[in-house]
């Protein structure tokens, strides 16, 4: 009994982090649903969802670009400030998934670079990110907005290319007033952004599944189809859990471990 709560917990916690956007798709036809749909409530950005899928593989982009995922602001939730600018910080590092798990280097030197609506480019790359912050647009006169950066994929010859895999990137949404870096509204966390090139739908679902994890310090096994969790917080204890991915493309729990919470 004890697993199937675990299994819950975890179902709970991977379906809050990959299916909200879907969900207020639902609500609101207005929104598009695999764009980030930001609101604001006082002085805090809050998000539809902390991870996204975009592909650059798909139409308009070509191999190695995309304009997704956009950003579409949900006014019903918050609208922002007309007039101010909503932005984004780069954090953290490029990460890449070879098939087998996440690596905190590329084949071939590959980087991402977003061109935001000044024209800069924001670059990800294995060592660091971009120490200037993005623009994503000017808010209007409803407090709301709808933009569509492009992103692009180079490698080490700073040519648009990218060695088959996952790269993800992570950044941090925040308003400010015009030409200025100070936030008046910022989010407490920054988001995922999983872009897939050249893997099959399959092969980018599983690295989508262990991106939600990541910070639970996930390990994922093509091999096996194992996905193993170093510490999942269920009911007042911590465990380490294993998770075997089946043929109906779902983890079913195998093995649970509890541990203390600092270990």
């Amino acid at each position: 009994m004890l697993m199937k709560w675990i299994l819950i917990v975890i179902t709970a916690v991977l379906t809050a982090v990959i299916s909200p956007a879907m969900a207020a798709g639902k609500d609101n036809h207005e929104l598009h649903s695999e764009d980030i749909q930001p609101w604001r409530i006082g002085a805090e950005i809050f998000v539809n969802s902390m991870l996204f899928e975009a592909d650059f593989g798909d139409l308009g982009g070509g191999l190695f670009a995309t304009d997704d995922p956009g950003v579409d602001v949900n006014v019903q939730q918050g609208a922002f400030t007309p007039g101010n600018w909503l932005r984004f910080r780069p954090v953290g590092q490029l990460l890449y998934w070879n098939g087998a798990q996440w690596l905190e280097s590329t084949p071939n030197g590959e980087r991402i670079e977003i061109t935001d609506a000044l024209n800069n480019a924001i670059t990800f790359h294995a060592n660091g990110v971009s120490e200037i912050a993005g623009v994503i647009g000017e808010i209007d006169s409803n407090g709301g907005l709808h933009e569509h950066l492009n992103f692009k994929i180079l490698d080490a010859s700073n040519t648009p290319n990218g060695s088959p895999g996952a790269y993800r990137i992570q950044l941090k949404l925040f308003e400010s007033t015009p030409q200025s870096d100070t936030s008046v509204s910022i989010a407490a966390a920054p988001i995922a952004i999983v872009l897939n090139r050249g893997l099959t739908s399959e092969n980018f679902e599983s690295a989508i599944v262990v991106a939600a994890g990541l910070d639970d310090n996930a390990a994922f096994v093509a091999e096996t189809g194992t996905l193993t969790i170093q510490r999942v917080r269920a009911f007042g204890a911590y465990y380490k859990v294993k998770l075997q991915y089946n043929e109906n493309n779902q983890f079913q729990l195998i093995g649970a471990e509890e541990i203390t919470a600092k270990d």
